[in-house]
């Protein structure tokens, strides 16, 4: 079995990336929320459904790629959007473009765009994609009629998907289903990315702030006993009281994002309450970002004469200046400015500590939280295996001195 001090350091690791992981989740959440991210990524879908791809170098890949704000804007698109049957989908608000439709309500609008106002008819349809060109009528922003034609890839497209129908109509409107679905579940992919994303930087800037090196975290709960027993506890009470991890990637459709968004409000309680495990656990531990106004400092003999500095409350001595690292006795007076030189140090000496704090809490708070129910157990399962040694009676045994014979 471990060893009990390595299995306490591995909960308290566990732990303080699950507070780290659900406290990024909440955050990134809310900022796609904020930025409508979910409704972007469905335009983005549409755009490249309807338009064909413009050719690009790797430097532009890589900007459309970091890009999470697009929003194309195009003739196209803006005819798909402004059709009736997805125009009222979206919100009033600032992004009015809905988060998700069905696959229903894409043929039906594709439909409606290659018809150009005449009866859908299989004739009618035949003689519109049997020609050359293929044109869509849409709306622009004046309300006014504009006439575009698709780009030779996706017309040929959706002429090859008309000449599978065989000229049926709702066989038509099946595959351009089908295509949306397909889509779809890649669309779902990309905005999966772009949370992770976002999860990594955001992982990494609240390293940076609350001075969250994994190393440093490892080290301290490897040595302080005391700090080691309160983080168990306190990851076996959030265990006991939380039976769910916060998972925003498995929402999927419209009817889960409605139910998520309703709960924006308790997301902000939650918050709220993380922020303050979060600064009970870097206590423990003795980590933060930001220093405070004043730091005592003493200098202590250890057991083998060697001298160290004890600084009240703990900072890391690395990050502070040439002038106050030589201070043996008396207080460090922290200025705003120093406190910003102190910040942007701890970025210098601690930068790959905070990398794989990032890392770890881009995996999400469902994976660390099913870790730490693991762990749990496996640490009660140890101590409740601790064999009990068997106490012997008179009945058992016979002592020699009471022999007979």
């Amino acid at each position: 079995m471990f060893n009990s001090v390595v299995l306490d350091v591995v909960i308290g690791l566990v732990f303080i990336y699950l507070l780290y992981s659900l406290f990024v989740t909440i955050i990134s959440e809310l900022i796609s929320s904020l930025l409508s991210l979910r409704a972007r990524n469905l335009k983005e879908a549409i755009d490249r459904m309807l338009n064909d791809e413009e050719p690009g170098n790797w430097w532009k890949r890589l900007w459309d790629t970091l890009k999470l704000t697009k929003s194309p804007n195009n003739e196209v698109v803006n005819a798909f959007y402004n059709n009736q049957e997805i125009k009222y989908l979206g919100s009033s608000g600032v992004f009015k473009h809905p988060s998700s439709f069905k696959a229903g309500s894409f043929a039906k609008t594709i439909i409606n765009l290659l018809a150009n106002k005449e009866p859908v008819t299989p004739e009618a349809m035949k003689a519109k994609l049997d020609a050359g060109d293929i044109t869509i009528t849409g709306k622009s922003k004046d309300g006014a009629d504009v006439v575009t034609k698709l780009d030779t890839e996706t017309a040929e497209f959706i002429q090859g998907l008309w000449k599978d129908s065989q000229g049926d109509m709702e066989k038509f409107k099946l595959l351009l289903e089908a295509w949306f679905d397909r889509t779809m579940e890649h669309t779902i992919e990309w905005y999966k990315r772009k949370i992770r994303l976002i999860t990594f930087v955001l992982g990494f800037l609240l390293a940076w702030f609350f001075y969250a090196d994994t190393f440093v975290i490892v080290k301290t709960l490897s040595v302080d006993k005391d700090a080691r027993d309160k983080m168990v506890s306190m990851a076996n009470a959030y265990v006991e009281n939380n039976k769910i991890a916060v998972d925003t990637l498995k929402i999927t459709n419209a009817a889960e994002l409605n139910e998520f968004t309703q709960k924006l409000d308790s997301l902000l309680i939650i918050k709220k309450r993380l922020q303050g495990d979060i600064t009970r656990a870097n206590s423990i531990l003795g980590i933060g970002g930001f220093p405070p106004n004043l730091v005592k400092v003493r200098t202590e003999k250890t057991s083998n004469t060697e001298r160290v500095k004890k600084y009240t409350p703990p900072i890391d001595r690395k990050s502070l200046s040439c002038v106050d690292k030589k201070i043996s006795n008396g207080t460090i007076d922290f200025s705003i400015w120093k406190k910003i030189a102190y910040f942007f140090r701890l970025f210098y000496n601690h930068f790959f500590g905070f990398l794989v704090t990032a890392i770890a809490i881009s995996l999400g708070a469902p994976f660390w939280f099913d870790l730490l129910n693991k762990i749990m157990k496996l640490k009660t399962s140890q101590t409740e295996e601790t064999p009990k040694k068997k106490e012997l009676t008179s009945s058992d045994s016979v002592s020699p001195l009471n022999r007979v014979g």
